[in-house]
């Protein structure tokens, strides 16, 4: 008994668009979910679902990846991963996320493809725009450096200052970060553990 062929080529699709995600730093759920609703015949709140899912997992591989990484800044080198960020940003992350496993229980299918629809078409834009003008920005240094014209002294000495604090801290403030970040997880996973509900019964 071999696997639909819309299953399959959802694989297939699926990969690339993780890679592409990889590859630009985004969890790729914009791009799972047409991809599961469209080619694999899922419904949309299926399809979403299994996106949560599948965003989580290469997520976590990310992260595993990316920490034993370093940039290179220096000799000792610095972390790729701004921990100070990522524990201002997971609780609204999370909080975030748990805000839309529970609409999309609530709301209508129909709404959350307009929702949907409306939340794609805004990030396109936005990622347009600042792509945009990143090219720009990037042109005009590649202008100037063939030009003959050299970058602002000052940015290399604020960055190279920006990078001592960030290692000032040392390997101890990035495990205190990394166990806070662990306890707001953990903390969110409770949450839902204790609430409990009819979410989860497959439809």
């Amino acid at each position: 008994m071999g696997f639909p062929l819309g299953n399959v080529l959802a694989c297939i699709i699926s990969f690339l668009a993780a890679a592409i995600s990889s590859a630009g730093g985004v969890g790729g759920g914009s791009l799972y979910v047409p991809i599961l609703n469209i080619v694999a015949g899922l419904s949309l709140k299926t399809a979403t679902a299994f996106s949560m899912f599948m965003v989580t997992g290469g997520t976590l591989s990310n992260v595993l990846y990316t920490l034993s990484l370093r940039g290179q800044a220096g000799p000792d080198g610095h972390p790729l991963i701004d921990y100070d960020i990522a524990v201002v940003s997971q609780p609204s992350l999370l909080l975030g996320a748990s805000v839309g496993v529970v609409c999309n229980v609530m709301f209508p299918e129909w709404l959350i493809t307009a929702l949907f629809a409306v939340f794609l078409a805004s990030a396109t834009v936005k990622t347009y725009g600042t792509g945009m003008r990143r090219w720009r920005a990037e042109t005009a240094a590649v202008r100037r450096i063939l030009e003959g014209g050299s970058t602002s002294a000052g940015d290399g000495t604020e960055e190279e200052a920006l990078l001592g604090q960030k290692r000032a801290g040392g390997l101890q403030h990035r495990w205190v970060d990394l166990v806070v970040l662990v306890a707001i997880w953990l903390f969110f996973f409770a949450i839902h553990l204790f609430i409990g509900g009819d979410g989860a019964k497959v439809c």
